[in-house]
């Protein structure tokens, strides 16, 4: 009955936070997410994350780095 729990929890971004990071509007976080860009996690309807480690990955891919 042993489940594997990561040590530390990975941080998520609310879209609010995301938009600020990347000093933009929350519709353009939208706009990449229905895109296929960033891949959300949905806890309900209107709670929406998304993991740091996808973000530097896009952040890394749109800036011409390896993931």
């Amino acid at each position: 009955m042993s489940k594997h729990i990561p040590a530390t929890p990975e941080q998520m971004l609310s879209r609010k936070a995301l938009a600020e990071r990347w000093q933009t509007s929350v519709e353009t976080c939208k706009r990449r997410e229905r895109a296929g860009l960033l891949k959300p996690i949905r806890f309900n309807q209107r709670l929406v994350r998304y993991r740091l480690s996808d973000v530097v990955a896009y952040e890394n891919a749109a800036a011409g780095g390896e993931g």
